[in-house]
């Protein structure tokens, strides 16, 4: 009985997370311009990013999370995805709604190391802003996202 309860809770808790990570990817598409998104939510697939963007000519994807922590935690499927294409010169973002800061700060993979053959990402924040985000500062995103 307390196992379904757990379980339960867990799909629920597991859903929430998507719903918001649903609803920033709607206020990206909203408010950032000239650039094609996709929301990939593919189950054939590990670790691949919420979403793909294409603009100016420059191709990326972006991981988004939303939760309490004070770093975006990745899977280990989500971080074998990033290490192969990373590697292989392409870029990944992690956009990450801080709900606890009441910000979203914008992580650019800068490098990859293994440490016993398990990759490690080296993560750099790109650019951070509060939320609600200021109108001005989606074109900040922006220029991120795009350099």
């Amino acid at each position: 009985m307390a196992f379904n309860y757990f379980l339960h809770s867990l799909v629920l808790f597991i859903m929430a997370l998507r719903k918001r990570e649903s609803k920033l990817f709607d206020r990206i598409k909203k408010n950032i311009k000239n650039v094609h998104f996709t929301r990939i939510e593919s189950s054939t697939i590990n670790g691949i990013p919420d979403v793909h963007g294409c603009g100016n000519g420059k191709s990326f994807w972006i991981e988004l999370k939303s939760n309490t922590d004070k770093k975006p935690k990745l899977d280990k499927f989500q971080i074998s995805w990033i290490y192969e294409y990373h590697r292989h010169g392409g870029k990944v973002f992690i956009m990450y709604q801080t709900l606890l800061q009441g910000a979203i700060e914008t992580y650019r993979v800068k490098g990859i190391t293994c440490i016993n053959t398990i990759p490690e990402l080296d993560l750099e924040l790109a650019h951070s802003t509060p939320d609600p985000v200021p109108v001005s500062r989606w074109l900040e995103i922006q220029k991120v996202l795009l350099s």
